[in-house]
């Protein structure tokens, strides 16, 4: 039996389902437009909202709503709602938009640089725009994005091939526990080697070089909780809770109120710990994270009917 991932077949339903889809051929092809054409858009606008509340909040200490930049994120947000929700035709949208945000991602890591030369050409990020994308790009987080959308897309494809399932209810409850524990190990992996690399690249006095092991310890968050997409390949329970819940309390972490509130609650334990959770709150990381798990548990709830 091949053991391929992402063969061409992968997205591409059999005969006997394909009259029940609507036709694949058209699914493919208008999501993986979709995944080319708004997700990068979708990001950037999350990133320049979440940019501007996140410097006037945390850098400025201004405790003032700015109703424009959540506004301005908010848009962001529902473009990569689409984006994601593309998935209930096809796993192709989610493949192109993960490959596109990966790449984006490793750029910026890789060459610290990059973030300084997109914000010279990218419209609407104002004089936030180096920092916004410092934190996003040079920390890791836009590549951790892009691999979670990645696990989204194969863990659609594997639920398109195994379809119903027996012992739904272990199967539910497994998702469930798995999806919550990951989920909170992952972001505490995330934002501890994000905030390495930061350190490391400069933003917060470092001497530009990248760190392997903070960048080791950003992939492995990424890596679990891209499991997390992953168990909606059997059960899409736990991934939709946990989405949901990181996107409500992702988008309440544009509210000043919010952010500052999470940097005071885990200050006491670390002060770089502190700045790294109330940073993936304020820039709209987790709100981000949300909508993906959530749309990486619709879609493969309907690809597993979808294949019965």
């Amino acid at each position: 039996m091949s053991q391929r991932i992402f063969s061409a077949s992968d997205f591409q339903e059999s005969p006997g389902r394909r009259s029940r889809s609507g036709g694949s051929v058209v699914g493919r092809i208008v999501s993986s437009l979709i995944g080319l054409i708004l997700t990068m858009p979708a990001l950037f606008l999350v990133i320049s909202g979440g940019g501007r509340g996140y410097s006037q909040t945390l850098m400025e200490k201004n405790a003032e709503l700015d109703i424009g930049a959540i506004l301005l994120a908010l848009v962001g947000l529902m473009l990569l709602l689409v984006v994601v929700l593309t998935g209930l035709f096809s796993a192709a949208g989610l493949l192109v938009g993960g490959v596109l945000t990966t790449a984006a991602g490793a750029a910026f890591v890789i060459d610290p640089g990059v973030a300084r030369w997109v914000a010279e050409f990218v419209p609407g990020f104002g004089p936030a725009a180096p920092l916004t994308l410092g934190v996003w790009g040079q920390s890791g987080l836009l590549l951790v994005v892009g691999i979670v959308l990645l696990a989204s897309s194969l863990a659609r494809v594997v639920a398109a091939r195994s379809g119903g399932t027996r012992s739904r209810g272990a199967r539910t409850l497994i998702s469930i526990i798995v999806a919550v524990i990951a989920t909170v190990g992952g972001l505490a992996l995330v934002i501890v080697g994000s905030t390495a690399l930061l350190r490391a690249v400069g933003s917060y006095g470092g001497n530009g070089s990248i760190d392997i092991g903070s960048l080791l310890i950003l992939l492995a968050g990424a890596v679990v909780l891209g499991v997390v997409a992953l168990t909606s390949a059997w059960s899409s329970v736990g991934a939709m809770i946990v989405g949901a819940v990181l996107l409500v309390a992702g988008v309440a972490g544009f509210l000043p109120a919010i952010s500052r509130g999470v940097f005071q609650a885990v200050a006491p334990l670390s002060s770089d710990g502190a700045a790294g959770a109330s940073n993936v709150f304020a820039i709209g990381v987790v709100a981000v994270l949300g909508v993906a798990l959530v749309g990486a548990a619709a879609s493969c709830a309907r690809a597993r009917r979808a294949a019965r």
